[in-house]
């Protein structure tokens, strides 16, 4: 057993152990221990470890135990610290694996174990006489997991997350049109199955609201949505977020884990997410985009087939603001709070809303801010949704006059250095550049009134 003496006659008895069987010793032990040898690989570990890990000896000897980035989360746990890797006595406090947060949580006793009896020779054995062998590992566990339905929330969290619930309701989605009646039913469906959803619309029609609706009324509510834009982050960025330390993928805080145009996505990232999402995940996936899946696989390949025959199993389709202007008085209402001229209100009919919803909440807000308190007329809309419906002329264009832009540009500038120099003349002319006579000149045609000039400093008497 590399990193640990070795027994004379085979019975796992070190030297200068006087016959004690240390691995029997540890073998029939109630405690966790493990035996790290050098390069903190595993060396040996009894079945009470076995038993808390959830591995075998066999399966998980020579691991390195390290807390690198790329190291398992069993293997984090077993790392050593600096002080124990110094030869000192230290504990650690990590999250048991497989989890990155606790609880529970391993306390991690490390005791270094001493070199052999043998007397160090020479300066160089003398300085591997001070280095361990090894390193002794005994595991408490602290804590005990507690299950997401018997947490307790403070009564604060609680009403907050009601609120936030009761804010994405189906109602939010509902309306008089046959678009809005289908929306709703798909969404009730969705929030009813644990299956992959993937939403379909155009720009600004609504994908992430729906994907939130569906997330509140699903068996993920009490646990986050997250959403992550894969075509505005950089994808080293995304699969850090997802797969790194304490990556969203595996953490189970997270119910709906939102997905904006995977498509964007390197082939390799989507086929993982596509593998890790397929196995066992712990939340659930939810992709919005403005194509459907089977679109962004047969369109260049953007998309890899995984995420159609997988992860587009159910779909919804979010549909344009334009195929439901019925339900304007509804939105308009909702999104302003306030009341809504009816000539206004026949004004938005006329628009076709090219960037749908996120175009219509942006007109109501301008609006409002110019209504200020009152209700919102026709005249608080904008000028050019006004224009474009044919209620309001455009403005003619102010002339451009260059010697009129000239003069005021002129003046801004004398007066500028003016103030610079203290209304010195003859520093404000130094300062443009020009001559004394010019700037008189320039300051009487531009209508700027002359300054009077600072007194000049009186000699001191008897001075040459």
């Amino acid at each position: 057993m590399s990193g640990v003496p070795n027994p004379p006659s085979g019975k796992g008895r070190p030297r200068g152990s006087g016959g004690f069987g240390w691995r029997a010793f540890f073998h029939h032990s109630a405690t966790p221990v493990f035996v790290l040898g050098k390069g903190k690989r595993l060396r040996y570990a009894n079945p009470a470890w076995e038993r808390l890990a959830g591995v075998t000896l066999k399966e998980a000897l020579g691991m390195v135990c390290s807390q690198r980035r790329h190291s398992t989360p069993l293997a984090a746990a077993l790392a050593p610290t600096p002080e124990a890797l110094a030869g000192r006595h230290d504990r650690a406090r990590r999250p048991a694996p497989p989890g990155r947060n606790g609880p529970p949580w391993w306390d991690v006793t490390f005791a270094p174990l001493a070199p052999g009896a043998e007397p160090p020779g020479d300066a160089a054995d003398a300085k591997r006489g001070k280095e361990t062998f090894g390193i002794v590992g005994f595991v408490t566990v602290v804590g005990e997991p507690v299950p997401a339905a018997a947490k307790k929330v403070p009564a604060a969290v609680s009403a907050l997350r009601d609120r936030r619930a009761a804010h994405f309701g189906f109602d939010l989605l509902a309306g008089e049109t046959p678009a809005a009646g289908r929306l709703v039913s798909q969404a009730r469906l969705a929030a009813s199955v644990a299956a992959p959803v993937w939403i379909v619309g155009e720009p600004g029609s609504g994908k992430e609201t729906t994907a939130r609706v569906i997330h509140h009324a699903s068996a993920n509510r009490d646990r986050a949505f997250v959403g992550i834009d894969c075509a505005g982050l950089q994808p080293y960025l995304v699969e850090s977020l997802l797969f790194g330390h304490g990556g969203l993928a595996g953490a189970d805080r997270v119910g709906t884990l939102y997905l904006k145009e995977p498509a964007a996505l390197p082939r390799d990232l989507q086929q993982r997410l596509a593998d890790h999402f397929t196995d066992t995940p712990a939340a659930r996936l939810i992709c919005g985009s403005e194509r459907t899946a089977g679109d962004g696989v047969m369109s260049g390949g953007a998309l890899v087939p995984m995420f159609q025959t997988a992860l587009s199993a159910f779909e919804v389709r979010v549909p344009p603001l334009r195929e439901r202007l019925g339900d304007l008085p509804r939105l308009a209402a909702r999104l302003l709070g306030r009341p809504l001229d009816p000539a206004a209100l026949a004004v938005l009919r006329e628009h076709s809303w090219p960037v749908n919803l996120r175009e219509l909440a942006g007109t109501l807000h301008e609006a409002a801010r110019s209504a200020e308190s009152g209700p919102v007329l026709r005249e608080h809309l904008p000028h050019e949704l006004r224009v474009k419906v044919g209620i309001a002329r455009t403005h003619p264009p102010k002339s451009l006059n260059l010697d009129e832009i000239l003069a005021a540009v002129e003046k801004k500038l004398i007066q500028l250095a003016l103030k610079k120099a203290n209304n010195h003349q003859t520093e404000t002319a130094e300062l443009l550049g020009v001559f004394r006579a010019k700037l008189w000149r320039r300051l009487d045609a531009l209508g700027i009134p002359i300054p009077p000039q600072p007194p000049k400093p009186r000699k001191p008497e008897g001075g040459d």
